[in-house]
C-alpha cells in the first residue's frame, strides 16, 4: 500500500506545505511525526528537487536511520539468538 494512503503526515502536511517553511524547527517537528521510510523518501525527493537544503536533507536521512534501527531492534527481539 503506498505511503500516501496510510500516512497522516502526507495527508495533513504534504511535502510542498511542510518544506515551504523557512525555519528548521517546524520542519524537524514534522519529520519526527513520519513513521515510514516511503514517506521520508517522498519528502527527501521533494526537498532535493526544490530547495536542496543540506540541514533538511540531513534531518530526513537521520529520521530514516532511526526508523531502520528501530525496525532492526524489533526483529532482534522477535528472533533472539539462543
Amino acid at each position: 500500500m503506498p505511503a500516501q494512503d496510510t500516512d497522516p503526515v502526507l495527508q495533513k502536511l504534504p511535502p510542498e506545505k511542510l518544506l515551504a517553511a523557512d525555519r528548521l524547527e517546524p520542519i524537524r517537528a514534522g519529520i519526527q511525526c513520519m513513521d515510514s521510510i516511503e514517506t521520508i523518501q517522498e519528502y527527501l525527493a521533494h526537498e532535493n528537487a526544490n530547495r536542496d537544503r543540506t540541514q533538511v536533507q540531513a534531518a530526513l536521512r537521520m529520521r530514516a536511520r532511526e526508523l531502520r534501527n528501530a525496525e532492526q531492534d524489533d526483529d532482534a527481539e522477535a528472533n533472539p539468538v539462543l
